[in-house]
């Protein structure tokens, strides 16, 4: 049986959010470079996904209950992680989304 420690966990947790960031980053420069097509239509969709989660994640009690229900899922594994760290995640996720759509121009899709 393979035995997962704590540290291998936030590993892996880093090199997820790492590869969701250089994902996102490649979505964003292609809907800002390519024709519109069928292509750029459903990387519209994952870039309006990607706004809306940012926009929600601005509103403290949507904050709250996401910081809440990361910690439901970690309580589970006994992993204890502070709070203050799962929400400078958070916020370092909505400014990295922020910072693509400014880099590559592109709208916001809620308007």
């Amino acid at each position: 049986m393979l035995v997962v420690s704590e540290m291998q966990i936030f590993v892996w947790l880093g090199g997820a959010l790492l590869a969701a960031n250089v994902l996102a980053m490649v979505l964003f420069v292609l809907f800002s470079k390519l024709p519109d097509s069928r292509l750029k239509e459903s990387i519209r969709s994952i870039i309006f996904e990607l706004d809306k989660f940012a926009d929600s994640m601005e509103n403290a009690e949507k904050r709250r209950i996401a910081i809440q229900q990361i910690n439901d899922i970690l309580g589970w594994r006994k992993i204890l992680v502070p709070s203050a760290l799962i929400g400078w995640i958070i916020d370092a996720e909505v400014a990295a989304i922020r910072k693509m759509q400014k880099s590559t121009d592109t709208p916001n899709l809620h308007e």
